[in-house]
């Protein structure tokens, strides 16, 4: 009967929209999404907006036009930027087959609406399904920010760090600011320091939130109090929880630090400042200054902080032997770093880093490309009097694959002469003996990973053209993508933007 009436007010009223979207959400319902679609569609022509729009996408992903659908949404995502909605509704149409199609479209949700916590959210459930624990963990720090109170997110922090190797003792550094002051704090030397100067009703008045209490207590204490380390210490807390301007809370920090008994906790807080700040070497110092005097534990936490926020920043930095390999698995792309060196010798090649036998192939075409093209690539004897080792840093992935051909030889040039390479370069590609790129599968999938892996500049196929003109203008616009036909134009492309000195 519903559907009767529904059908007649869409005979009586065929302008209307509403009465198509009332009808295609009825179908719908029916689970006739062939009906569903075409008054959806009908609704959407007359001005129905995004829920007919919302409502045609359904039908068509269920009624076995996925491809129809997904394009319609796209369009629409071009069009409209900024639609947070739309990039929802992506995630959701890609989230089980293309994950990381779908992590860009949370990405950009995210930049479209920064305060939205279920776009974080979406981000951090995607770099977790596709294991990127490096990309989660901004996402992890924005998410906390949002939702302080939230145990799962701080178990994703947790989990996040495992991954990334970091000692759960420096998680702090990814809580929200009351609860990193609070833990800040509750550091050995800080708690002792705080405790023997009477305010223990201060911090505990800031761990709750309670910062006028805090400062009243502070005021309030006796003035032996107030002017020693501890005081100087959880008045730098406050000062940052405050919001005030980075110069004032570095410079509370250091009258922490600078005060007579400064406890350790006062060094290791300055040198959290560092950290964030990128002086690396500043912080490095000041951890060793705080271990010196209490917080041990805590300091040689920070030292895989230190070591993790300097891999991130070499990224940046034109690199002898060092790239990104474009990889494919069955769940979508990944980028492998591979470094190589040239070492004094016989001309020999070594592979290693969990390679299988496709893997070792292609690093012995490359190999034997290299040295038949020596004098072309100006290499002269370097081929045999120095040996080359390639290998893949991650080697918890299994590599097996003839695409990295043209990556192993780029590395392998680079090592040979001594030039570096460009700053987030990531390559692909099956080299032939003669030194030929041939074309190769999945690379939507690649393209992909290196935009969410932060690459910059790419080197693919000629002969692939065509899928990378298919690539989201979000993926392709944010990308450097050259096309090559042979090693000697590839390496005549990287080395004009990195020139080097030459060995000899």
């Amino acid at each position: 009967m519903l559907l009767t009436q529904l059908k007649r007010a869409v005979v009586l009223r065929p302008s209307e929209p509403s009465a198509r979207l009332a009808l295609a959400e009825a179908l719908f319902q029916e689970r006739d999404f062939s009906g569903a679609a075409e008054h959806a569609r009908r609704a959407l022509d007359l001005g129905g907006g995004g829920a007919a729009r919302r409502l045609l996408c359904g039908a068509w992903a269920r009624d076995g036009r996925r491809e129809e659908a997904l394009k319609l949404l796209e369009t629409c995502a071009r069009e409209t930027p900024g639609d947070a909605a739309l990039r929802a509704e992506l995630i959701t149409l890609l989230e089980e087959a293309r994950p990381d199609d779908a992590l860009v479209h949370a990405l950009l949700a995210t930049e479209a609406a920064p305060g939205e916590l279920e776009a974080w959210r979406a981000v951090i459930r995607l770099c977790e399904r596709t294991n990127r624990p490096s990309e989660a963990m901004p996402a992890l720090r924005r998410a906390r920010l949002l939702a302080p109170e939230d145990p799962r997110l701080a178990e994703s922090v947790l989990e996040a760090r495992a991954a990334l190797g970091l000692p759960a003792t420096t998680a702090m550094l990814d809580a929200p600011p009351l609860e990193q002051a609070a833990q800040a704090l509750a550091l050995p030397t800080a708690r002792a320091a705080l405790s023997q100067a009477k305010l223990d009703a201060a911090v505990e008045a800031l761990a709750r939130g309670a910062l006028g209490e805090a400062k009243r207590q502070l005021v309030t204490a006796p003035a032996s109090s107030r002017s020693g380390a501890a005081a100087a210490l959880l008045r730098a807390e406050l000062v940052w929880l405050e919001g005030r301007p980075l110069a004032q809370v570095e410079a509370a920090r250091r009258a922490a630090l600078e005060a007579p008994g400064a406890p350790g906790a006062a060094a290791l807080r300055l040198g959290d400042y560092q950290l964030e700040a990128g002086a690396l070497d500043e912080a490095r110092a000041l951890y060793a200054q705080a271990a010196a005097n209490g917080e041990s534990l805590a300091a040689a936490g920070r030292e895989a902080e230190v070591s993790e926020r300097r891999r991130l920043l070499a990224r940046d930095v034109p690199s002898v032997g060092r790239l990104g390999v474009l990889g494919w698995h069955p769940n979508g792309g990944h980028v492998s770093p591979l470094e190589a060196v040239a070492v004094p010798g016989r001309g020999v090649l070594r592979c290693s880093g969990r390679v299988g036998p496709e893997g070792q192939e292609a690093a012995d075409i490359a190999f034997s490309a290299v040295r038949a093209r020596a004098p072309a690539l100006g290499l002269g004897a370097l081929v045999t009097r120095y040996d080359l080792h390639l290998h893949f840093i991650d080697t918890e992935v299994g590599k097996d694959g003839l695409s990295c051909g043209l990556a192993l030889a780029l590395a392998g040039l680079s090592a040979y002469t001594q030039r570096p390479l460009p700053a987030r370069l990531a390559v692909t590609g099956e080299l032939t003996l003669s030194g030929d790129v041939r074309q190769i599968g999945g690379v939507h999938e690649k393209l992909v990973a290196a935009h969410l892996e932060g690459m910059r500049v790419v080197l693919h196929p000629r002969r692939n053209l065509q899928e990378v003109a298919a690539l989201p203008p979000d993926v392709a616009g944010r990308l450097r993508l050259v096309a090559v036909d042979s090693l000697d134009e590839a390496w005549r492309v990287v080395t004009a933007t990195a020139p080097g000195v030459e060995r000899r």
